[in-house]
């Protein structure tokens, strides 16, 4: 079989050999991996010493705002301060562990109280009131025995990230490689246009895997692919192998023949009824297809107007001419509207995830953007978010976003999305099967499936007990 290059991470050279169920054969990955219970709680100490998406920023806007982010059996809670910066405490009053946050609000006067005996806390954690103080032990209640207890937290791309270990790889060391592909979508001027989550009957890697991978299109998004069948072959472009930290990246932008402008590549090479030969999204008419199917069926990773412009572009001038004068009125109206796109950058990428559950696709200003989260108990369980972001025009005051909220399209009229989402359960299903022993993984159409096992093993030599 063909062998993957293996990949140099910063977590690479612990020993796999006593992993349950490791990846021995880089294109044949255990089935067991996916519904093992021992292998799930094996997998659980990883998420204590990996930094994780815990949220939007646009979640806690203003000082004193805070949320709370579950993962497994653990809560933590999220404080904006009052310099804009962000802290994350251990969920759990000093006291007798109330959890001192619950879904999403606002600290009132700079103080966390406790619900249940009114302990006191500033924004920064310090405690600065123990109600009846004198009948405790005094030992028991000295200033850092009561302060609230710390996880580690970094801000990047509009995200708040978290992570339980202290000593973890630094921060900014950890989007090595990543951030370059990343940085120059213009993420932390995004705000989150809708939300939607959901709990998947079906395992957190089966889910998030999902979307790691453009081979599903033909069969799955046949409007996406202009329903071409037989042998469809998606470009999917050359995917990083060198990140140090799991993270896996489509090398996506492509200079067109005609423009200097860059695109973003497609997961989809279709063949229409009245062109010479296949069209891709690089050619225009596959391109205005692939952008109005998007729209109609996830409203997100583009938007309405953008659309719009496509469709005038594409009767107005020859194709030759398309992508300069396409991206000029994208730009040009984007300004109009006070809406600042990044200007367009070859080192994007269109599609990646960071390790180990952040997944998202972009373009010119538009953002889908997933995360997995194991169940806290059941391995045939997950919960997942859907998050469709955008830049919105300068000075546009922040709404906290909500999971499903009012103004959230109707999850069932999101097509595109469904689709996807009917293959994860089935998966979950047929994949116990006593006959289905491996997952059987394609080199280059599902490498960043490998990719990311790979390092998760490392994780599990180095962290699971």
């Amino acid at each position: 079989m063909t062998e993957l290059q293996e990949r140099p991470t910063a977590i690479t050279g612990y020993d796999t050999s006593n992993v349950l169920y490791r990846v021995m054969d880089r294109l044949l990955l255990p089935s067991e991996r996916y519904y093992d219970q021992a292998f799930f709680e094996a997998e659980k100490e990883v998420w204590m010493h990996v930094w994780q998406f815990a949220c939007h920023g646009t979640e806690i806007p203003n000082p004193g705002d805070f949320t709370e982010y579950k993962i497994l059996d653990q809560s933590v809670m999220l404080v904006r301060q009052t310099d804009g910066t962000v802290k994350g405490f251990q969920n759990a009053c000093r006291h007798r562990g109330t959890a001192l946050a619950c879904g999403t609000g606002t600290y009132r006067n700079g103080q966390v109280v406790c619900p249940f005996h009114g302990w006191r806390w500033n924004l920064d954690g310090t405690n600065s009131y123990v109600y009846t103080k004198k009948g405790f032990r005094p030992d028991t209640v000295e200033q850092d025995e009561v302060d609230l207890a710390e996880v580690s937290v970094g801000l990047k791309w509009g995200f708040v990230w978290i992570n339980f270990d202290p000593d973890a790889i630094p921060f900014e060391e950890n989007w090595h490689g990543v951030e370059k592909v990343l940085n120059p979508h213009g993420f932390e001027k995004m705000h989150v246009k809708w939300w939607h989550q959901i709990e998947f009957a079906a395992n957190w890697k089966i889910a998030q895997e999902a979307f790691f991978e453009a081979y599903h299109v033909m069969q799955t998004h046949p409007e996406l692919a202009l329903f071409q069948r037989d042998d469809f072959y998606p470009p999917l472009g050359n995917y990083a192998s060198e990140p140090e930290q799991g993270h896996t990246w489509m090398a996506a932008a492509m200079e067109t023949a005609d423009s200097q402008e860059w695109i973003t590549s497609s997961e989809v090479a279709p063949s229409g009824p009245d062109q010479d030969g296949p069209i891709t999204q690089s050619d225009p008419v596959g391109f205005v297809a692939t952008l109005k199917t998007m729209w109609q069926g996830s409203q997100s990773l583009t938007n309405e107007r953008q659309v719009e412009i496509a469709e005038e572009v594409i009767k107005a001038v020859p194709n030759d001419q398309f992508y300069e004068e396409f991206f000029r009125r994208v730009y040009d109206d984007a300004a109009a509207r006070n809406v600042h796109i990044p200007p367009p950058d070859p080192e994007m990428s269109g599609h990646w995830t960071a390790f180990p559950n952040y997944t998202g696709i972009a373009s010119l200003g538009c953002s889908m953007t997933y995360r997995s989260r194991p169940h806290p108990t059941d391995p045939n369980k997950c919960i997942f978010d859907f998050w469709a972001l955008e830049i919105p025009p300068e000075g546009t005051p922040v709404t906290r976003p909500q999971i499903a909220a009012d103004d959230a399209p109707l999850w069932d009229d999101l097509w595109f999305l469904q689709q996807d989402n009917s293959n994860i359960e089935r998966m979950q299903t047929g994949i116990r099967s006593r006959a289905h022993k491996y997952q059987r993984i394609a080199p280059d159409l599902e490498k960043m499936i490998v990719n990311w096992h790979q390092v998760l093993d490392q994780h599990l030599a180095k962290y699971a007990k």
